[in-house]
């Protein structure tokens, strides 16, 4: 079987700005100088051994005030059939300007603001709003990375989905929140909010990120909080990913990949070729021309 990664970042440090891949700027990961350097789809291509054939690109920081010079970037470079997530920045008095800008390359499918700490002001902001009203109207999908243990932030997100049902959100790395919950209150937080925005029909997740909660993770771990999603979340609106380099802080790419495939594998073949290729191609619509 072969994959469709749909998150991962690709790094042209000598031609992009990625002001937080730099040293002297957050965040201050002691070990942010292994994933510093340039990272391409030939990278890619060799590390997963050519089981990869496709894969959506997540904004990456290479030019956060004019999105599309990183747009211009992937569609020079590369090969592999592949659709884009820019970087938006939902404050600007001129992010729908911005938006109907990046309409122009077809390969753009989505926006991503990392909300992060920031997520219940953001999504509470008249102006912010509006822009994702905006990218509903547009038919782009916004790429949502909060807390999901964060009630007020769930709730925010969740009241912007209610009054925008025509917009597509994808979670990002759903169970990170879960792995880094440090208490069994946060815990159950969490399950809660994967239940209710899994009745969401527009709301998709994306497993990925375990890296980003813990550096040792481990796959026992993943394991149960794959399965919590599973029994409570349809499989159409879950897809693992590997949020590639960053993964390699863990383990390398393909063991990553060989890994989902063993979690999954006593699922129905149906099932397993949607969470690791097929969901991912829909929900961010390789196929739109």
């Amino acid at each position: 079987m072969t994959w469709f990664d749909p998150h991962l970042h690709f790094f042209a440090l000598q031609q992009g700005d990625y002001d937080w891949l730099k040293p002297d700027n957050p965040p201050f990961w002691p070990d942010k100088p292994r994933i510093a350097c340039n990272t391409t789809e030939r990278h890619l291509m060799t590390q997963s051994q050519g089981k990869v054939d496709g894969f959506v690109h997540i904004e990456a920081g290479y030019n956060n005030r004019l999105p599309w010079r990183e747009i211009e970037y992937l569609d020079r470079h590369c090969s592999l059939p592949f659709k884009a997530v820019a970087c938006i920045d939902l404050t600007d008095p001129q992010a729908c300007s911005t938006v109907d800008n990046l309409l122009r390359w077809r390969s753009v499918t989505g926006l991503r603001h990392i909300l992060d700490d920031e997520a219940t002001t953001l999504l509470t902001t008249p102006r912010v709003k509006h822009c994702l009203a905006h990218i509903s109207h547009r038919q782009l999908s916004f790429d949502a990375q909060l807390d999901l243990t964060d009630s007020k932030a769930v709730t925010a997100l969740l009241n912007v989905i209610s009054a925008l049902p025509q917009l597509k959100v994808m979670i990002n790395h759903t169970g990170a929140s879960f792995l880094a919950a440090r208490s069994a209150k946060k815990k159950h937080l969490w399950l809660r909010h994967i239940q209710l925005l899994s009745e969401c029909p527009g709301v998709a997740m994306k497993m990925s990120g375990w890296e980003m909660a813990s550096r040792d993770w481990r796959w026992q771990e993943v394991a149960r909080v794959c399965d919590a999603l599973f029994e409570r979340v349809p499989y159409h609106q879950l897809m693992f990913a590997s949020n590639f380099p960053l993964c390699g802080w863990r383990l390398p790419y393909l063991a990553l990949w060989q890994g989902y495939e063993k979690l999954v594998a006593q699922l129905p073949k149906k099932v397993q070729r949607g969470l690791l290729h097929e969901n991912a191609t829909q929900w961010y619509r390789l196929n739109d021309k």
